[in-house]
């Protein structure tokens, strides 16, 4: 910003003159630790509280287990009448649909597969491979590698790393998003980072 002034700065980032000036406040007030820009949590800190009586989430969950996995439009319906019938005013689709969310179980009853004897299959559950919670590594050896997509003067370029330890996020231009263009970069990384002792 310095070198090529403000304007310039503003139109390679694409932000205005405020932010532009804001990170800099922050930069300098981390003694120029790229963290600091790291964008924080936006959450209220304090939330609104659902105001729906305890009786209607039951009435919700009792008509999913009568009818399984009925969609909130439906529950709607249903529980509109409930509703009419003991005064109670009938919270909305959109209501439902989160209460539903909230839920641990989400309501949902998974209706129990048979095979052509009446026996019950069981569940195959693939089981997704996650980082473990103990994992402990040091600091530049593990990136996290997403695809982030940006347009600009008509062309298309790729590529995200991300250090979950350090927290200091990279970006690299590729021509396409394969899993060869990835590797490509994720090599060139490590060998710049730890002079070729590193493989992927």
């Amino acid at each position: 910003m310095r070198k090529h002034g403000v304007k310039a700065a503003m139109d390679a980032f694409g932000v205005s003159r405020r932010t532009l000036f804001r990170l800099q406040r922050l930069l300098k007030e981390s003694n120029f630790d790229p963290r600091a820009l790291i964008p924080k949590s936006r959450a209220p800190r304090r939330r609104r509280q659902s105001q729906v009586p305890l009786c209607v989430i039951q009435r919700i969950r009792e008509l999913r287990e009568e009818f399984p996995n009925l969609g909130k439009a439906k529950v709607r319906v249903l529980l509109d009448v409930w509703c009419k019938e003991r005064g109670i005013h009938c919270p909305s689709e959109s209501t439902i649909g989160r209460i539903i969310s909230r839920a641990k179980d989400k309501m949902r009853v998974t209706p129990q597969r048979l095979d052509s004897r009446g026996r019950v299959k069981p569940v195959k559950k693939v089981k997704r491979l996650r980082k473990p919670k103990d994992l402990k590594s040091p600091p530049l050896s593990l990136w996290a590698v997403d695809t982030i997509e940006r347009i600009r003067d008509g062309i298309r370029r790729y590529e995200s790393f991300f250090d979950p330890v350090s927290r200091v996020g990279l970006a690299f231009a590729t021509p396409t998003k394969s899993s060869k263009n990835t590797s490509i970069v994720l090599n060139a990384l490590l060998k710049a980072l730890f002079s070729g002792n590193s493989r992927v």
